[in-house]
């Protein structure tokens, strides 16, 4: 049997693996999702020396890992969400390569208990680890110190817990570029995020705070925020409240774009900005407004002189059959929307290049829900990607913008001045 590499058993009414498992010494992939009779795993899986995927989640009844789970030194992907298991062995520490670990609790799961995951002391051996999905484990305030050992860590959902507040543990994780700690209903504050962070998926009762934090860090392109009463409630098509995204978008526009988003030649730094609400009413003050697929309009003669910022851009979206990320391990969680921004010249200018940029939008959950997007587009940024010396920046006279990844209701662009 050392020829067979996949073992695929998920959905079945298995209720245990026979301790002979182990001698399937050559299996890579052992596929149990869904499996809600299996119990326990024998010792004996844990023999399998070349598994690099065990798939568990949804095996509703299974509390406990083995004790040697340790000696899968090949695993490189473990996923046990949605399972009653509350507790990972000491021998995890020995799981040197492993990439992916996701423990996440699902809202409604049966035979899960309201107890909290316990994690390891320690982490120092997951060396490789880059996705780690807790949500929904329950978790209080200093039960992720440990988490400070996981410096490859790329990507950590933390949402749906029970923090007060987070120790200071993020700074540390230098290679942190998504964290979500949507729907901590209890979190009081954010923590001191990592130098590097690109993503923040965060509540928006933090909106302020959120935004304030723009300048700290130059790699933060998107803020999506998350009301968690709002994604429960039944949307209505009249409704035109926009009270919060309003305020904040307020607020970020009224400071100087010039010290929230850098202009640089480096590309670590970022040359657009997303903001996320869950809203369904752009505010009124944006000029210009459709409810086309695409929005495309004239710009003022002249629109361009020495006080022009960027092109404020917002849309009234319906996420949910977004685009995955193609950088992210755990993406299946998030969803992506891109928008194109364009200018386009006068009619007998044709040979001059059309100068776009694409700006990443996004959520932390699929829940079909309406949001308002907004991208802040400066222009240099479009001149930045263009390469070229384009003269006289008012011979366009022509923007459009569109989106791919998501059903777009409504659409609103402001052009941003300074001191306006």
């Amino acid at each position: 049997m050392q020829l067979l590499s996949e073992l695929l058993l998920a959905r079945t009414a298995i209720r245990e693996l026979p301790s002979s498992i182990g001698q399937l010494s050559g299996i890579s992939l052992l596929d149990l999702r869904s499996c809600e009779y299996l119990v326990r795993l024998p010792a004996s899986v844990c023999q399998m020396r070349k598994l690099k995927i065990l798939i568990l989640k949804g095996c509703s009844r299974l509390a406990i890992f083995p004790e040697n789970l340790g000696d899968l030194t090949e695993l490189e992907e473990l996923y046990a969400g949605n399972t009653a298991i509350l507790q990972l062995p000491d021998s995890v520490e020995n799981l040197s390569k492993l990439k992916i670990l996701s423990l996440r609790k699902g809202r409604k799961v049966k035979h899960q208990c309201a107890r909290s995951l316990i994690l390891p002391g320690l982490f120092h051996g997951l060396r490789e680890l880059k996705s780690l999905d807790l949500s929904g484990c329950n978790l209080c305030d200093n039960e992720v110190a440990a988490l400070m050992n996981l410096t490859s860590l790329l990507e950590l959902n933390l949402s749906r817990n029970k923090f007060i507040s987070l120790p200071d543990i993020f700074s540390g994780l230098s290679h942190l570029r998504y964290l979500n700690i949507t729907h901590c209903q209890e979190l009081q504050k954010l923590p001191k995020l990592p130098q590097n962070i690109e993503e923040l998926y965060v509540e928006d009762f933090l909106a302020k705070e959120s935004i304030a934090k723009l300048r700290m860090y130059p790699r933060l392109n998107l803020v999506s925020f998350t009301n968690y009463s709002f994604d429960q409630q039944s949307y209505t098509e009249e409704s035109n409240d926009s009270s919060i995204s309003d305020e904040i978008l307020s607020l970020f526009l009224s400071n100087n774009m010039d010290d929230v988003i850098l202009p640089s030649l480096n590309p670590d730094h970022r040359v657009t900005c997303s903001i996320v609400f869950p809203e369904h009413a752009i505010p009124k003050w944006f000029m210009h407004q459709s409810a086309e697929k695409n929005i495309s309009f004239k710009l003022p003669i002249n629109w361009y002189y020495d006080k022009f910022k960027g092109f404020a851009i917002c849309c009234v979206t319906r996420m949910g059959a977004g685009v995955c990320s193609p950088d992210s391990s755990l993406s299946g969680k998030y969803d992506y929307a891109f928008i194109n921004a364009k200018l386009i010249c006068n009619d007998h200018l044709k040979d001059l290049k059309v100068l776009e940029k694409e700006c990443k939008v996004g959520t932390a959950s699929r829940t079909n829900g309406q949001c308002v997007c907004f991208a802040y587009i400066p222009l240099y940024a479009s001149l930045q990607v263009s390469g070229t010396d384009v003269g006289d920046i008012n011979q366009y006279s022509l923007f459009e913008a569109s989106i791919r990844g998501c059903i777009v209701k409504q659409w609103g662009v402001h052009l941003i001045y300074q001191d306006k």
